[in-house]
């Protein structure tokens, strides 16, 4: 014959069964949480290279080549030096000496679907200064162009100019110029590089030009009008490169080699100044840096964090439903524990739709609610007792428990434990004079 004991044994083993079940549960939440969140990335992709991607803007660089001509002395099988001339070709750079950029970015967004996706559009202003060496205006010098690059050639929305001195030259794109990574083999103004694949993309927009004898600093200035989306970079190629960029944008997150020197960020948007010096790099195409203009931390991710804190408001409301339980002598059967665990996982899919629409932390709010009220008038009915509205108000405030650790960043583990150990105290307190199992009533 079953004892009581037995009974209740058995009850809460499947109910330790029923946890894992609802764990379960939520990672199929959590996979419709991906699934949503792929398809925003998608939208976000489909939009942006139709506007335009994310721009990676080089300022004007003078590039040339170089004929040289190297004499090595060989040795014969008989002994004998002899002299060989080896010619060598170059393609060179002229870094800007100074090199200052100024941009104000316009934000918006586009709608797609359910979703805003963010881009922008701006004219950067390059302005500065080119020191040309003696030496590079010579006999074995020819072909001068000045190019500047962008990421995408999409984005470009106005004919771009840049002034040498007083002559203007308009850049066109050159299929024939690709990107190019640096090998610094010389110091000061004048680097010769190899031409090699980068893995950045980048496109570039040169012109030829003419350079005077005599020409030992060239002042410049272009200004580009592009468009993009996502972010907005830049490559330090001056020897002294300073960027200034503001935005109506209210939540920038900086990002690259260098972070900004100066920023300010708050409800009107953000100003940001960079100042990178040629000390500070190795290279001009071998470090960047910028500003994201894209929501740091979506909805999904947002909902896919509280998920991970499921399991734990599942097992509080669990734990408080037994006290009740004892304390009542009201008995929950097994199934109306799985009602109530699925109706925690529902909250979590009722967070993942409201937050397609409204902001994160209304659509939690809302969910909390709906499902606090509907697990009320449940437990109303399973123990017609007013432990019942305990137990719903316990629900709403695990729930905003959970919110409270998911916007935590630092603290949160911290805090999580001390608040755990408070309602274990709590529980211990409650619990300390229950009888036995027996004293539940299994009728």
């Amino acid at each position: 014959m079953e004892t009581k004991e037995d009974y209740s044994f058995m009850k809460y083993l499947i109910v330790v069964v029923l946890v894992g079940l609802l764990w379960a549960c939520l990672q199929i939440v959590n996979v419709q949480v991906d699934d949503r969140e792929n398809y925003m990335r998608k939208t976000i992709d489909e939009v942006g290279s139709t506007w335009s991607l994310d721009q990676r803007l080089a300022g004007p660089v003078i590039v040339y080549d170089r004929t040289t001509y190297d004499t090595l002395a060989l040795k014969s099988s008989k002994g004998k030096d002899s002299l060989v001339v080896r010619k060598r070709e170059t393609t060179n750079e002229i870094y800007p000496e100074v090199m200052d950029v100024k941009c104000d970015v316009d934000s918006k967004n586009l709608h797609r679907a359910i979703y805003d996706v963010s881009v922008y559009s701006t004219k950067a202003m390059f302005s500065g200064y080119f020191r040309i060496p003696e030496e590079v205006l010579g006999q074995q010098t020819r072909n001068f162009r000045v190019k500047m690059s962008v990421s995408d050639l999409k984005g470009i929305y106005e004919q771009l100019y840049v002034t040498l001195d007083t002559v203007r030259y308009q850049l066109n794109p050159n299929p024939k110029s690709p990107s190019s990574s640096v090998k610094e083999s010389s110091s000061d103004d004048v680097v010769e590089m190899v031409i090699n694949e980068v893995e950045t993309r980048t496109e570039v927009l040169d012109s030829p030009i003419t350079l005077k004898k005599g020409m030992l600093e060239v002042p410049f200035s272009a200004l580009l009008a592009v468009k993009g989306s996502n972010s907005l970079s830049f490559y330090p190629v001056g020897d002294a490169t300073t960027v200034e960029v503001k935005s109506s944008y209210n939540n920038p997150s900086f990002k690259g080699d260098f972070l900004p020197i100066e920023r300010n960020v708050d409800e009107k948007g953000f100003s940001a100044q960079w100042k990178v010096l040629k000390i500070n790099r190795k290279s001009p195409y071998g470090v960047s840096f910028g500003v994201d203009l894209i929501q740091p931390v979506t909805q999904y991710q947002k909902t896919s964090r509280s998920i991970k804190y499921g399991i734990l408001v599942i097992l509080l409301v669990f734990l408080a439903a037994i006290v009740v339980e004892f304390f009542t002598k009201k008995r929950i059967n097994i199934l109306q524990y799985a009602v109530i665990g699925l109706s925690l996982v529902l909250f979590y899919l009722l967070l993942l739709s409201f937050s397609d629409f409204l902001s994160f932390g209304l659509s939690y709010l809302i969910a909390s609610v709906m499902t606090a009220l509907a697990l009320t008038l449940y437990f109303k009915g399973i123990l017609k007792h007013k432990s019942a509205y305990l137990l719903g108000a316990l629900v709403f405030v695990f729930l905003m428990f959970s919110f409270v650790m998911m916007q935590m960043q630092v603290y949160s583990l911290l805090t999580g434990s001390l608040l755990l150990f408070v309602i274990l105290c709590v529980i211990m307190y409650l619990t300390r004079n229950m009888s036995p199992v027996k004293d539940l009533d299994v009728n």
